[in-house]
């Protein structure tokens, strides 16, 4: 069964704060109606306690994790692109967090793999300095994260409101959605605008309808296989992964391996003081994105399926502890690490994964793409994969959510109240425009501290 807003945060140090129309059945009523309309079919929290793993059910989970590596596979050639590193490195990254958070024990149903939030503060430490302070950034990344994790400070994520939730959501899902542009503005200057406009078209529309004819298959993957093999068939202009990536990235072979990286030389990095400076605000600046999208792709799983984490298994510290395990083996392997992945997260879940055997599957699939099938996998059509990111997009915006806000302000009630819901609606708008103009790290800090600073401002001075 679903939880109201209140009961989703269990450490509220704010909670006097928080406006007592939340509690008025009309609210609650919403919350639910709402809420049912996020949930997966089939998968309330009593089923999900019941279940028990099936044959079909583990094809439907490997299905769901070969899709989402499909969706990955360009993200993750961009990501070092941006960087400045060989495109495989991102892709074994992505290989590393999917297979280290499960066995750890990170959240069930969160993908973890490469992510362009991380590349952004990284990106800005390569270009400037070079590519050989990336490893000693990366590990005092990851420790900075485990140690947040053994201080059990993955609570502090709870301080975190659906409005300021729904504003991280809102913001990431349209950046993933104008990302995708470029596929366009590339095709338009190949002169190739129409089929890839058609192909991506094709692909969305089987997503979005397949499932109401079957659910048998990932419709993502479908799309996917249908939108490629029609481009192929039809001999039209499009983009490819192998076309638009460096050559030899999809020769595969045991030649992609990753190998280990120089330890001297970052031994030498790290007793160095000034190396360690000069790295460090990268290193936190990742740290915190980290964090926050890994924590937060938890709390949309919750919302996803109706069930919180199981408070007698400390879900979120473990999920901590696994991120940032995975970045020091992917660090010491010479990637660049990662976090939890919301828009993947999304897909996992539309996809009919759920467990932590989707995570592993989209881990071991991305493998066998760089080894064994890596000519196959670069002939997929950009044009269909951005069909499938701008699916992502829109079911990574919160648009019940949202409108359920804008909603709560335009019903009566009293002038206690309808404050109350301005607050709340404020730290929405707030936290969605500067994660879309800004930065995600700094939207969700400044949507929190607004929104539980004006409700205790408003109850100080109602009180008085």
């Amino acid at each position: 069964v679903a939880k109201e807003p209140s009961q989703l945060f269990s450490f509220d140090p704010f909670k006097n704060s928080y406006p007592s129309y939340r509690n008025n059945p009309s609210y609650s009523t919403t919350w639910e109606k709402n809420k049912s309309a996020l949930q997966l079919s089939g998968s309330s929290s009593n089923e999900s306690s019941t279940t028990t793993t099936t044959p079909s059910t583990r094809i439907q989970e490997a299905l769901a994790g070969l899709t989402v590596a499909f969706s990955l596979l360009s993200k993750a050639i961009a990501c070092s692109a941006i960087v400045g590193v060989n495109p495989l490195v991102g892709l074994w990254s992505s290989v590393i967090m999917g297979i280290t958070a499960p066995l750890i024990g990170s959240r069930a149903g969160v993908i973890s793999g490469t992510a362009a939030v991380v590349i952004v503060p990284l990106s800005a430490l390569t270009v400037t300095h070079g590519v050989e302070y990336m490893p000693l950034c990366i590990i005092l990344s990851a420790i900075l994260q485990g140690l947040f994790g053994v201080f059990n400070l993955a609570k502090t994520a709870d301080l975190v409101s659906e409005e300021v939730l729904s504003g991280f959501l809102n913001g990431l899902g349209f950046i993933l959605l104008f990302s995708q542009a470029k596929v366009f503005k590339a095709a338009k200057a190949a002169g190739a605008l129409v089929p890839a406009v058609g192909m991506a078209s094709l692909c969305f529309s089987i997503v979005q309808l397949l499932p109401l004819v079957t659910k048998a298959v990932p419709s993502s993957l479908v799309g996917l296989v249908v939108a490629t093999g029609l481009g192929m068939m039809l001999k039209l202009p499009l983009a490819t992964l192998e076309s638009t990536a460096p050559a030899g990235t999809f020769s595969g072979g045991l030649s992609s391996l990753p190998s280990l990286i120089d330890f001297g030389q970052l031994r030498s990095m790290a007793t160095s003081s000034s190396a360690v400076k000069l790295v460090m605000p990268a290193a936190i600046s990742i740290m915190i994105i980290a964090l926050v999208e890994t924590l937060l792709a938890g709390k949309v799983v919750d919302d996803m399926t109706g069930k919180a984490d199981d408070a007698d298994y400390d879900v979120p510290k473990r999920s901590v502890l696994a991120m940032s395990t995975g970045n020091l083996v992917s660090a010491f392997l010479g990637g660049f690490g990662g976090c939890g992945l919301i828009p993947q997260t999304v897909l996992n879940l539309k996809s009919g994964g759920g467990g932590p055997f989707s995570s592993i599957s989209y881990a071991l699939a991305m493998a066998s793409f760089v080894l064994f099938f890596a000519p196959l996998v670069g002939r997929i059509s950009e044009a269909a994969l951005a069909g499938i990111m701008i699916t992502v997009a829109y079911d990574t915006v919160a648009w019940s959510s949202s409108f359920k806000s804008i909603k709560a302000v335009m019903a009566k009630g009293g002038d206690d109240t309808r404050v109350q819901r301005l607050i709340d609606f404020f730290a929405l708008g707030l936290s969605s425009y500067i994660c879309y103009f800004g930065n995600l790290a700094v939207g969700i800090i400044g949507g929190v501290v607004a929104q539980h600073g004006l409700h205790s401002i408003f109850n100080r001075f109602s009180k008085d």
